[in-house]
């Protein structure tokens, strides 16, 4: 506990002191929300023992998540003003700004007077300070971009935010650009005409949008992933955007937000979009109605819609195969939408998508289970079937070949046995191996003392419902 220190009140009742060089050098250029966190994380300094100086008080106070508050502090990290201690827990120390301004790395500054020259020139409406000089420095050795390339997107951003665009702008843009592989003049220039091609459909939706101006680079960059990423026509997004604008302004983030969905739920045509729009209703009844079933409820059923209910479409199964699924999933036990999407997947794995399938899938495994059952009561086993009794029985069915005169034979010659099921796999597997095929064959091989008829047993548990059969195959099956 500190020996002195400032009351809660104290704190309150006096100010906290926000350096210049902060406003002039950073404030103007800051993303949205680092300003607020800043400034607040300062006022915390001043009385750093209070018991809600943490991250997720932050976020309360700020109305953002703590993952917003990490990634505003990585940004101030970046420019020097803050360093992040540690992450578990997250322990943030402010730097003295006169430092940072002080302390920025050397360059050899006869190596970039000729950028310098022409940066200046492109930057008319206000004077390049060293600060920003040696964050484009910065970015030219980090990033190995040519000065020419960097020189050439300077303009660009120019042309589109005026002769006094922010430092910060053109180095997001550049790093972008960067981390893309575009560090070269012919690089960046094959951006521009990529970008400069589409100027008439961006026109186009930001008419939609009700704006006049020019496109920002964020927004033709957004744009060319939808054109050339995503690959929607331009009718496609023009019809995403109109219905936007009939609900309210429209922009280009709520576009991309928009297209984002369709995108996941491959719909790219208008035709599709529409068709799942005019499909959206009876999805969301289908969802009230398998959810009920497994008895979970959701206040907002759009995620489900989106996440499950149209996946599941698309992979051909229909309404009545996915009840009929849901009551199989409740009867077993099984409640969550992220469990039933499991069996489904499972079950698309074997190229079973309709009632039918499911339905004969079952009692397959179903008379494969009473077979199991038959031999446990021959055996005097009174327990479940579990998986490796399964397995076995498919191996010997299937993969050995073995007739049923052969399987009765073995449950007969295992009967009694300490390890009935084991002693029988055992003797199967020795019959496969020297290539048995008749009883008589069987015989004629010593494998091991007489059956004991006196340890027959007869009484058995009662099973679980057989559509359980379903869930216990497909456990060990993998959906990739």
């Amino acid at each position: 506990m500190a020996f002195c220190k400032f009351s809660t009140e104290y704190v309150i009742s006096t100010q906290t002191a926000v350096d210049n060089l902060f406003i002039n050098e950073f404030l103007p250029y800051a993303p949205e929300n680092c300003v607020r966190v800043y400034i607040y994380g300062l006022y915390k300094c001043s009385n750093p023992n209070t018991f809600d100086n943490t991250i997720e008080s932050f976020a309360s106070v700020l109305n953002l998540s703590t993952q917003d508050i990490e990634d505003i502090f990585l940004y101030w990290q970046e420019q020097g003003l803050v360093q992040i201690l540690s992450t578990m827990p997250i322990e943030i120390r402010y730097m003295p700004l006169k430092n940072i301004i002080s302390n920025v790395k050397k360059f050899n500054l006869d190596k970039y007077s000729e950028f310098n020259a022409q940066a200046q020139k492109i930057i008319e409406g206000r004077m390049i300070s060293k600060t920003e000089y040696a964050e484009y420095y910065t970015l030219l050795e980090t990033y190995h971009i040519q000065p020419e390339a960097l020189i050439m997107t300077m303009k660009y951003c120019t042309v589109l935010k005026g002769k006094n665009v922010g430092w910060p702008y053109i180095l997001t843009v550049a790093k972008n650009w960067a981390t893309e592989g575009i560090t070269t003049t012919t690089a960046v220039e094959e951006r521009i005409k990529l970008m400069d091609q589409n100027t008439s459909g961006i026109g186009k939706i930001l008419k939609i949008c009700g704006s006049k101006r020019l496109a920002t680079i964020d927004e033709r960059e957004k744009y060319l992933k939808w054109i050339e990423k995503w690959d929607f026509p331009l009718e496609s997004i023009e019809y995403i955007a109109k219905q936007i604008a009939q609900k309210g302004r429209a922009n280009f983030d709520k576009i991309n937000f928009k297209l984002n969905k369709y995108f996941e739920l491959n719909k790219i045509s208008i035709s599709e979009i529409e068709e799942y729009e005019a499909q959206k209703s009876k999805m969301f009844a289908l969802a009230k109605k398998l959810t009920k079933i497994i008895g979970v409820y959701y206040e907002d059923y759009e995620n489900v819609v989106e996440t499950y209910i149209s996946k599941w479409l698309d992979l051909g199964h229909n309404e009545k195969s996915l009840l009929t699924l849901a009551s199989y999933c409740f009867k077993n036990s099984i409640r969550t939408l992220e469990s039933v999407d499991n069996i489904i997947l499972k079950l698309y794995k074997l190229g079973i998508v309709s009632t039918q399938a499911i339905d004969e899938y079952i009692l397959g495994l179903v008379r494969e289970d009473r077979q199991i059952k038959e031999i446990f009561g021959n055996l005097g086993l009174s327990r479940n079937i579990i998986a490796s009794d399964r397995e076995f029985f498919k191996t010997w069915k299937y993969s050995w070949l073995m007739s049923e005169q052969l399987l009765n034979l073995a449950t007969q010659k295992s009967a009694g046995k300490a390890h009935p099921m084991q002693y029988m796999n055992k003797l199967l597997s020795t019959w496969h191996s020297k290539n048995i095929t008749t009883v008589e064959q069987a015989n004629a091989i010593v494998f091991d003392k007489p059956y004991d008829k006196s340890a027959e047993k007869s009484n058995k548990k009662p099973e679980k419902d057989e559509t359980a059969v379903l869930f216990d195959n497909l456990e060990e099956l993998d959906i990739f």
